[in-house]
């Protein structure tokens, strides 16, 4: 058995740097899944897809483990399962490293016994299935299950005490000596999100209510404080009920909630978020003092792009709180389901804003779950690739993460997907073919070879964000009806996640420009010299400070500042146009729907926007000269501004086409390395280009350097940022 590896996460040649004993390691990672079938590592076809992946040198490994299938009414915690595991691994690598998935989940039989414990639906009643077979514990989230709430006291000291006794024991015996990461997971699927949040309204249960009253008293300290901000005479802490989904769905200016009316449902929303980061931190905090030797604790966490509208019912607001915390260091995601994102020549592109991770002196964690062509994708039987098509898959999933600071796992569901030549294989792993397993020893080698170097990613685009303008904003439930698991829902009426959010950075994405991203909170303490074109994504809530600091310190030096969609229309007290025009400049007058096409024109480059109606748009009136965009009914869609100090550029909703976000690159003066719409990513010292259509390009490094490439179609190429050697090609 190994030696006891003591594991930390530490800010090294500027890239969060995982290390084991002191040595720095990849963060390549191979998962077993959660399914029957697939998640014991003991277990025929697990065991050999472990075999497969240690061969091609990763050396470190995930598997899960929930408190359910260690736990009986009245007993402590049993370990032998989590040992069985790791020693699985163990068996198949002897120099392997275990992250453990701990689900800490109360069971069915603590929330049956505890139901003014559990969640509550504003719109439903729970209901759990009758357990049959054997069942993914997981397996109903989506639903409306009978779960614990975080907000329950109760669970928390029942799981806080189960996770120390589970730490202490299981840190003593030889297969925890080979435990590098306890990932703590909860909430929908393991991942921190309110249960059932896509279809429902959680949270309004008696342990929800009676910690929303006492947040609200410590926020505003009596009942007339209480009164006074939420413009409410009469109203008492002791009588405050959660918000019914109909407020939940209503906004007074566009789709942004006034908070002179609509303050109570500002608040809840700050106190749900707020509450499931303090839960998850508290049970982080609990790893970190009853683990005997330094770990590294991981969360699903920071989830901000591709939630389908719905990031307020059950995504995490509260980022800047998870990034400040000490006790946590590392933060996952799978990467965007959105369809372009993973369809061939989309960017493959993480959940979370990596930029503000990666400053944090967190680990960023990709879950690379997309299928191969062994056996397809067990939840989308439409799905379909080639084997040429996975190693460009594979490369552009893989490095994805590593080119932004952080790494990623494959998230094994191969081997519950089907059997690819039943009569001569059976059941295989995703992965599980020769000419993948040396692409991955490829890529891994790739990636090694990169903490030999100071991180470097030459950005001179920048995007902002505020998850938290998510509580003063309105989306809708998705209806249930016709949907099934795998589907893309709509992502609905607002403007911030279809343009704002997703669709602006799949355009940047194919720009050819280099940006990071960051979150509003955070600017006052990072170096903005390097960055030219600064964009407003999802911002519309901005206080009087952070507005000052736009104009006396963004708005400077001839940058460009494009703001998008609703801007700036509220400082948190209230929410109007005039808020808009005194930021920008640019007049402002109010909301109208219009005719739902916009045509815009930069540099004779054009994109034609076309919205689903009812749609609110910000209303501008400028004079001719200062239009770049019109909607079908001659409404102004979009207009410009500039001054002595810098250009502003105001868009009515967010432009997605790469070839906008290349010509205002440019005006800005920024690098733009490649011309065409491939999915163009910078960082780490590597450059990586993911196309759909291949062809000839002439790509431009930053330091100068001009390449003649030849790209074929449906592939990714890797080359070295500096000299454009090819790392990974044809």
């Amino acid at each position: 058995m190994p030696a006891p590896i003591a594991a930390s996460v530490v800010l090294r040649h500027g890239r969060p740097t995982l290390l084991l004993n002191d040595l720095p390691h990849t963060p390549l990672i191979y998962a077993l899944s959660d399914c029957p079938g697939a998640r014991w590592s003991w277990e025929e076809v697990p065991a050999r897809n472990i075999w497969l992946f240690g061969q091609q040198g990763v050396r470190l490994f995930q598997c899960d483990v929930w408190f359910e299938q260690m736990l009986q009414p009245g007993t402590n915690i049993d370990i032998t399962l989590a040992r069985k595991q790791i020693a699985g691994v163990l068996a198949q690598c002897p120099e392997g490293a275990v992250m453990l998935r701990l689900h800490v989940n109360a069971p069915l039989w603590w929330c049956e016994e505890h139901p003014d414990e559990c969640v509550a639906y504003a719109d439903t009643t729970p209901h759990e299935v009758e357990p049959w077979s054997l069942r993914r514990p997981l397996g109903t989230d989506g639903g409306r299950p009978l779960r614990a709430s975080f907000a329950s006291r109760q669970w928390q000291a029942w799981a806080t005490a189960h996770l120390q006794d589970f730490c202490t024991q299981l840190a003593n015996t030889p297969e925890g000596n080979a435990v590098f990461c306890l990932q703590i997971a909860n909430g929908l699927y393991g991942e921190w999100h309110q249960f059932g949040f896509m279809h429902h309204d959680p949270d309004t249960g008696v342990a929800a209510t009676r910690s929303f009253r006492t947040w609200l008293n410590l926020r505003y300290g009596d009942n007339e404080g209480l009164a006074l901000a939420w413009h409410q005479p009469g109203v008492r802490l002791d009588e405050v009920k959660t918000p019914d989904s109909p407020a939940r769905e209503q906004s007074s200016v566009g789709p942004l909630r006034d908070p002179q009316t609509q303050q109570p449902v500002i608040d809840y929303f700050l106190w749900l978020h707020t509450t499931m980061a303090d839960s998850l931190l508290g049970l982080a905090a609990a790893v970190k003092e009853a683990w005997p030797r330094p770990i590294v604790t991981a969360a699903f966490q920071g989830y901000f792009y591709g939630q389908f509208g719905r990031n307020a019912a059950g995504s995490h607001l509260a980022f800047d709180k998870v990034l400040a915390s000490p006790h946590l260091d590392c933060l996952c995601s799978p990467q965007s389901y959105t369809e372009r994102v993973r369809a061939m020549g989309g960017s493959g592109h993480a959940r979370g804003i990596l930029g503000a991770v990666r400053r944090a002196g967190k680990l960023w964690l990709d879950e690379n779950d997309h299928g191969t062509a062994q056996v397809g994708c067990p939840w989308d039987r439409k799905f379909h690739t080639t084997p040429a098509d996975d190693i460009a898959y594979l490369r552009r999933n893989s490095l994805q993460a590593v080119l932004r600071g952080g790494g990623q796992w494959w998230y094994d569901f191969g081997m519950v997907a089907g059997t690819p030549d039943f009569a001569s294989r059976g059941n295989v792993g995703w992965w599980d073919d020769p000419i993948l397993a040396k692409e991955i020893a490829a890529i891994h080698g790739v990636a090694t070879a990169r903490h030999q170097h100071p991180f470097v990613r030459p950005a001179d685009t920048l995007v902002i964000h505020d998850p938290w303008s998510f509580a003063h904003t309105v989306a809708r439930r998705i209806p249930t009806t016709g949907f099934a698991f795998g589907d893309q829902p709509p992502v609905g009426p607002d403007p911030f996640s279809a343009r704002g959010m997703d669709g602006l950075i799949e355009g940047l994405y194919h720009s050819g420009l280099v940006f990071d991203e960051a979150l509003i909170s955070e600017l006052p303490r990072m170096n903005l010299a390097p960055y030219r074109l600064i964009i407003f994504g999802t911002t519309p809530v901005l206080d009087g400070p952070q507005r000052e600091f736009i104009t006396q310190q963004l708005a400077q030096q001839g940058r460009h500042l494009v703001l998008t969609g609703y801007t700036g229309w509220s400082d948190g007290r209230t929410a109007d146009a005039g808020l808009a025009a005194a930021l920008s400049g640019v007049a402002t007058a109010g909301v109208d729907t219009p005719t739902p096409t916009s045509r815009l024109k930069l540099d004779e480059i054009g994109e034609e926007q076309v919205l689903e109606a009812p749609r609110h748009v910000p209303v501008y009136e400028v004079a001719p000269d200062q239009i770049i965009g019109r909607w079908a009914d001659g409404g102004i869609s979009a207009a410009w501004r500039t001054d002595t100090a810098a250009t502003w550029w105001t868009f009515a909703v967010a432009p997605v086409e790469p070839g906008i976000w290349r010509a205002l690159g440019r005006r800005a003066g920024c690098h733009v390395i490649n011309d065409h719409n491939d999915a163009t990513m910078m960082g780490d010292g590597l450059l990586m280009i993911h196309t759909l259509d291949g062809g000839a390009r002439d790509l431009r490094l930053p330091g100068g350097k001009a390449l003649a490439v030849t790209l074929p179609p449906r592939s990714t190429t890797v080359l070295d940022a500096e000299t454009g050697a090819v790392l990974l090609g044809p």
